[in-house]
């Protein structure tokens, strides 16, 4: 429980305490607006966010809204509940990888660059919402992640191979993980512009939810036009990835060839005795 007064509740959000007390109370009826205020002040975790966002905006009739992120001191600390609300969760990223994959110093890394007040918050965060990998009842995670987000130069040589070679062990390691990489160079006949979460939950009530993530908002699609759209994209993209197997496989490899793609310069440079 956040145990947050509403004093605070309605200060921080630029409420009135009457009406802190009317949404509480149920007496009152509340925007999508509304609800993202409180679950982002609240701490809430992201697929516990998605599922409520998503149910408040199917009984208002809005398909698509955005989020404005990282205005409340308690989101950083959000963390996984205690039961998991998804069945399964397919994600696709380009550049990054995702953080419930990410090792403790990888997650520092990534934070500092993306100019994160509280870097080592964040990673002792994404380390504890790692456990939803593997925790009794976890959902099904199927990720389908393009090579490039792999080189990111976020931190030194050394790091970026440690974390190439913890992807291996934990998509060999567990169950409920599908993990699919897109090789450098491969001929691709789909691809997105950008990284998406498509959550599935496990109450029947609850539409799927697509999330895309930004620096200064979070954009939720919910309509199921736009959900049809993510699982067929999706569907394509674990199409033109490496299967589970042979994308472990790939990652040995590029773990020991990682210097190559990281100082591509080196290749360049004169050799000892060379002119």
């Amino acid at each position: 429980m956040a145990q947050l007064s509403g004093e605070y509740v309605a200060r921080s959000l630029g409420w009135s305490q009457p009406k802190v007390s009317r949404i509480e109370a149920g007496r009152t009826a509340f925007t999508v607006k509304d609800v993202a205020g409180l679950l982002a002040l609240y701490g809430v975790a992201d697929d516990v966010r998605a599922e409520l966002l998503g149910s408040t905006a199917e009984d208002t009739g809005e398909g698509a809204w955005t989020v404005r992120a990282g205005d409340f001191p308690h989101r950083p600390d959000a963390t996984a509940s205690g039961e998991s609300v998804t069945r399964r969760v397919r994600h696709h990223q380009t550049v990054v990888l995702p953080g419930l994959l990410q090792t403790y110093d990888y997650a520092v890394a990534v934070a500092k660059a993306a100019g994160a007040a509280d870097p080592h918050g964040i990673a002792a965060t994404r380390m504890r919402r790692r456990e939803a990998l593997t925790a009794k009842g976890a959902p099904r995670h199927e990720v389908v992640l393009d090579a490039r987000a792999l080189l990111l130069p976020v931190a030194d040589m050394a790091l970026v191979r440690r974390q190439i070679l913890d992807l291996v062990d934990t998509a060999a390691s567990v169950r409920r993980l599908d993990l699919r990489i897109i090789p450098l160079g491969a001929v691709s006949p789909v691809f997105s512009v950008a990284g998406f979460t498509v959550y599935d939950f496990r109450a029947v009530e609850s539409p799927p939810v697509a999330w895309i993530e930004s620096p200064t908002g979070d954009l939720y699609f919910s309509a199921s036009e736009d959900i049809s759209r993510y699982a067929e994209l999706f569907t394509a993209l674990q199409g033109a990835a490496l299967t589970a197997d042979r994308s472990v496989e790939y990652l040995c490899a590029f773990a020991m060839d990682v210097e190559r793609y990281l100082d591509p310069l080196k290749s360049a440079r004169p050799q000892a005795g060379g002119r």
